[in-house]
């Protein structure tokens, strides 16, 4: 008994000394990690139930002192999808209130959240059960319910009473588990905020059986406030069930036996979207975010990690026709969808494109097309219907993205100061819908808006939207029109980029010509520079072998973050600053003629690197990796490597160097071979990293080589096949001088080469283009010269 006393007791005086840290009407958190082989990947918050931060960091630990009683929700990530513990390390976290251990982990996957002192109702977890024809009372700016219904149909969600005297908003979702919320609607099926002027009315379409989180809050102005709500039912929903019918509607669960078909003088017209072009000029601002998130780059989002600048504008929509446009439910078989496995949601494939035009009229490549959910968020005339879970708008009624909403922006960060436009195009393949029915019109589907971006000294952005904006003309002429020119600058013609072989297909016969080209110096042209850096190298042959690998839209990568990055659609480039692959010289093996070539990748996987060596004639390259069959193409005489992993089977991460290639050579031509550069990395996302070498140089003993000696001249050097070699140090002496070509084969030999003369004359003009080397033996020395023949 005096043992429990006793513990009890420490355990209350090491509570009372953390909280006297803190004014008395506070509590102390502690945020505490141990990070594994990976501290990089780590990244933390820890914010109150509204999402307002109070604390965050990388993989250090801290501590603060909050409001006592407060609720916390922490959140815990790692970039690369393996948690912190225990395949790389044994790395854990805890958070502790007023000294006492409130949670610990360390196993998970992307990431992990947990509540501290938190209320029933805080978050979905912890949701209130809610039943229909019940009136609640909930307090504060956010309250979870979870709500069942029993009859599949139309239930109205309100908060249109008299006594709530705060600007209230409602948010319907139909997950809880890895759900990301804000004071957006990013992630409901159904959010209002103003339905009737302050207050907040849903008319959801919900299905009998399914569970729903429906959150309850409002503004600042509902802290201290109490919120009156209510469900609902209002019947199933009634309507024509004939799919051939012009009034045909895909909700309804019961036939009202009022079905118009084709001929009648009341069928409807079709859909008609329009962008709503005063909502986008209005909104424009300028703004930052952080691009740590793989998964707005692999999206289209952002064009590069760390911060970046954007320009943000809300995106409205509404439907003026006379019928519904239909998305339907977004699934597998359901075309117009694809599904991100990064961010693991749907996306509607045709919803809007955003595209930034220079003053040329040429589009720029920070565009993209967004779109996650189509949704009923406000009716002008018409009745709502349609959310996240079956998408569409309704005629009458208007989708938004506001402004502050992820991904609404365009990625400014690399475009230099001048005059642009910005268009925005809604359904801009011009589809019909999933009913088959075709909008009456497109020329409103465009809104647009002409910009001056400025940069000041230290090169920050500034916006202007200037009054008078001339439409983008594509190649024929039409205004706002679909037509491109292709990478031959023909317009609308077929040509692809990457397309080597010019057989409209972007296929292996490419990848091929591709592999082999980027080692033998194949030239670049627009058509084959697919990142667009006017150079060729292995980040465009591993950004061809994603594009034949594509399926639908998307394949998830096994790389790092399982990221999708924007297939075929080039050019497209990304350069990921957080990732560095070394690569050095482990060993040389004289007896057997190999190197063994070492890879320190601590930072992501491996997909493909290309790399020069010096002094070395390669006879082949092999990867010692089990299971890593890579392709490989090699110059032999240039030293010149290239490697992709075509199968994404990739080198995982490795903290120290592995052996992970050997090249066998027939010739050595100094003691000091060397990985002379690294021209490319890429990892398993499919980006190009930064790269350095390590242990770049080996000295191999027992050879006595003298390279490029100054004592032996070769003019000219390069050459079309006549070359002059003067070695006057060499007269008279006992020489034998011999050229090899890259396969080491004998092309012309001279013996006792300078007993007459100081020089010789060699004509290479039969031989083929390439490199050559002269190597002049005396008694006691090699010398050895390369020499190219063009």
């Amino acid at each position: 008994m005096k043992k429990h006393i006793y513990g009890f007791l420490l355990l209350f005086l090491i509570s009372l000394g953390a909280k006297a840290q803190c004014p008395p009407t506070f509590d102390f958190v502690v945020v505490d990690i141990l990070p594994d082989n990976y501290p990089q990947e780590i990244s933390w918050t820890l914010t109150d139930l509204n999402g307002q931060v109070y604390l965050s960091g990388l993989a250090n630990s801290d501590s603060i002192c909050v409001p006592a009683g407060q609720c916390l929700r922490f959140r815990i990530e790692d970039t690369a999808g393996d948690g912190i513990c225990c395949g790389f390390g044994i790395g854990s976290y805890s958070i502790s209130l007023n000294g006492i251990v409130q949670f610990t982990g360390g196993q998970y996957a992307y990431y992990e959240e947990q509540n501290i002192g938190c209320p029933p109702g805080a978050f979905c977890e912890s949701a209130f059960l809610a039943y229909a024809d019940t009136v609640y009372q909930s307090t504060g700016r956010s309250t979870w319910y979870e709500f069942t219904p029993d009859s599949t149909g139309t239930y109205n969600i309100s908060t249109c009473f008299p006594a709530n005297q705060c600007n209230t908003q409602l948010w319907v979702y139909d997950h809880c588990s890895g759900l990301i919320f804000d004071s957006t609607n990013i992630g409901a099926i159904y959010y209002n905020d103003s339905a009737c002027a302050d207050l907040a009315f849903v008319s959801a379409g919900l299905q009998s059986g399914l569970t729903y989180y429906i959150r309850v809050g409002g503004n600042y102005s509902c802290v201290d406030s109490t919120i009156h709500w209510q469900i609902t039912y209002a019947g199933p929903i009634v309507g024509c069930m004939d799919s051939t019918a012009c009034n045909f509607n895909p909700l309804a669960t019961i036939s009202n036996g009022n079905c118009i078909y084709p001929g009648d003088p009341n069928c409807n017209s079709g859909p008609d979207l329009e962008i709503d072009q005063n909502d986008l000029r209005t909104s424009i601002t300028v703004g930052t975010v952080n691009g740590n998130d793989a998964c707005l780059i692999g999206e289209g989002c952002l064009g590069g990690y760390g911060l970046r600048n954007v320009i943000r504008f809300s995106t409205t929509i509404r439907n003026i026709g006379d019928a519904d446009y239909y998305i339907g439910p977004p699934q597998t078989g359901n075309s117009q969808f694809v599904f991100d496995q990064c961010h693991g949601h749907w996306h509607y494939a045709g919803y809007a494109s955003y595209e930034l035009y220079d003053s040329l009229q040429q589009p720029l490549s920070v565009g993209f097309k967004n779109g996650f959910c189509v949704l009923d968020l406000s009716c002008f005339s018409g009745t709502a219907k349609y959310g996240c879970s079956n998408m569409g708008i309704s005629a009458g009624c208007a989708d938004t993205y506001s402004a502050g909403l992820s991904c609404q922006w365009i990625d400014i960060t690399n475009v230099p100061a001048g005059r642009y436009t910005l268009v925005v195009k809604v359904n801009w393949d011009q589809s019909p819908d999933k009913l088959g029915r075709v909008e009456q019109r497109f020329d409103n589907n465009v809104g647009y808006v002409c910009l001056n971006i400025s940069r000041n000294a230290i090169n920050v952005p500034s916006v202007t939207v200037l009054p008078s904006c001339v439409p983008i003309v594509d190649c024929t002429g039409d205004t706002f029109g679909l037509a491109q020119e292709d990478c031959d600058e023909v317009c609308n013609g077929s040509r692809l980029i990457g397309d080597l072989n010019v057989d409209t297909l972007q296929n292996a016969q490419d990848l091929d010509l591709y592999m082999n080209g980027i080692v033998n110096s194949l030239s670049v042209v627009r058509c084959n520079d697919l990142n667009s850096d006017s150079l060729l190298t292995v980040a465009d042959a591993a950004l061809l072998n994603g594009c034949i690998r594509n399926t639908n839209g998307t394949h998830t990568h096994p790389g790092g973050t399982q990221n999708t990055h924007r297939h075929c659609q080039f050019p497209y480039d990304i350069l990921n600053t957080t990732d560095t692959v070394n690569l050095g010289i482990g060993f040389v093996n004289t007896t057997d003629k190999y190197i063994h070539l070492q890879l320190k990748n601590a930072d992501c996987s491996l997909l493909g690197i290309e790399f020069t060596m010096s002094d070395v004639i390669i006879d082949s390259v092999v990867s010692l990796v089990a299971g890593f069959n890579p392709r490989i193409e090699f110059n032999a005489t240039t030293g010149h490597v290239v490697i992709l992993d075509t199968a994404e089977t990739l080198i995982g991460k490795q903290l120290v160097a592995t052996d992970v290639f050997r090249v066998y050579y027939s010739t050595l031509t100094s003691s000091v071979i060397c990985v002379a550069s690294i021209q490319e990395a890429v990892n398993g996302d499919y980006e190009r990293t930064l790269h350095q070498i390590f242990n770049g140089c080996f000295t191999v003993t027992g050879i006595n080589v003298s390279y490029n000696s100054p004592l032996i001249k070769v003019i000219p050097n390069p050459s079309t096949g006549i070359f002059t070699v003067n070695a006057e140090s060499l007269q008279g002496m006992e020489v034998i001088m011999n050229i090899t070509d890259a396969m080491g084969r004998e092309v012309f030999v001279a013996e006792n080469a300078f007993v007459k003369s100081h020089q010789v004359v060699v004509d290479l003009f039969s031989q083929p283009k390439g490199v050559y080397l002269v190597r002049i033996r005396t008694k006691g020395q090699l010398f050895t010269h390369r020499i190219v023949k063009m």
